[in-house]
């Protein structure tokens, strides 16, 4: 009987080492570092502020910031889309990495004329898409206060707090991984 419980023992220790020993051997999942968040939000500001505007056109004021301003807004912060577009581009095609390498490789060899509308209209779609009636006059007034901000700090701010936030729960993954800066 005790020959079968070492055993047993042993081979719950030579499995547990096994599976020690293949997750360190798998690779982390790319994470984006805080300069590639920053890139990212600044050239996705543009997309995300359009998505909004045309979801919650119909549930805001008419002489409401997104009514009054918002074109100006908008305006201001596409200007910066250009100077955050490589790095941007980069975080995208790491971000699809983990998922698709086919299509990330697609992406990644397209011409960046080919890219730019595709990311900006997807990410103008999903933005539409997630935002809920009743959470429009909260974000059109977050965006006022935001709007004396010059479109970098409000990237970096906005990466700020993403970077703070980004902690997926024990055991899981996170769609949007953030590597951990060095203390």
């Amino acid at each position: 009987m005790k020959i079968s419980r070492f055993a047993l023992a042993a081979s719950a220790g030579l499995a547990l080492f096994q599976t020690q020993l293949a997750q360190a051997a798998t690779p982390a999942a790319p994470c984006l570092s805080e300069a590639e968040v920053t890139a990212l939000v600044g050239f996705a500001l543009p997309s995300v502020i359009d998505g909004t505007m045309k979801s919650c056109k119909l549930h805001l004021s008419s002489n409401g910031y997104f009514a009054t301003r918002g074109s100006e807004f908008l305006d201001r912060y596409a200007t910066r889309k250009a100077v955050n577009w490589p790095m941007a581009k980069s975080a995208f095609v790491k971000l699809g990495s983990s998922k698709d390498s086919k299509m990330t490789d697609t992406i990644a060899n397209l011409p960046d004329e080919a890219v730019q509308p595709f990311v900006e209209g997807l990410v103008s779609e999903m933005v539409g898409s997630e935002i809920k009636p009743d959470q429009c006059t909260a974000i059109e007034r977050g965006v006022r206060l935001l709007s004396p901000l010059p479109p970098e700090n409000t990237a970096e701010l906005v990466s700020f707090i993403l970077v703070l936030s980004s902690k997926p729960k024990p055991g899981k993954t996170s769609s949007f991984p953030i590597c951990k800066t060095a203390a």
